[in-house]
């Protein structure tokens, strides 16, 4: 629970998926066990971000509206509140579950450290771009 409260406190505090670790752009398609895929990668590579420090990455995660929600002005702003929001934070122990097509987001369920909660995807340009971390009980944003 500490742990998911910690990821969803820091991306509130901050207020995509652009590649994989790989650099493989990742595209959003219609066929929807393709999006599921890319939706799990885009929830593992949210976590591995934060776990590794790489926060300009784990900045392009985001979509405009994550940045619109939270106040952010740039990626170059995120990140800088990131690293600062997160400089005392440890690994997180993450599980990634399944994927829900909910019409015009992809919702991943995910636990950090035992503590449930969801990654709301959506599409933008083509790629799938994180709009909302949610911990157990959350209200959708937009809903």
């Amino acid at each position: 629970m500490v742990r998911m409260t910690a990821a969803i406190a820091a991306t509130a505090v901050v207020a995509g998926l652009g590649t994989l670790g790989l650099g493989e752009t990742m595209r959003a398609s219609g066929d929807s066990a393709a999006s599921a895929r890319l939706a799990h990668g885009a929830a593992v590579e949210f976590f591995r971000a934060q776990n590794e420090r790489r926060y300009d990455d784990l900045c392009r995660l985001f979509a405009h509206g994550f940045y619109r929600s939270h106040a952010l002005r740039n990626p170059r702003t995120c990140a800088a509140v990131l690293r600062v929001a997160l400089v005392w934070s440890g690994k997180i122990a993450f599980r990634i579950g399944a994927v829900t097509d909910d019409g015009d987001r992809l919702v991943v369920e995910a636990s950090a450290d035992g503590a449930p909660g969801r990654i709301v995807l959506v599409r933008e340009n083509g790629d799938l771009k994180i709009l909302a971390v949610e911990g157990a009980g959350s209200t959708p944003p937009g809903r």
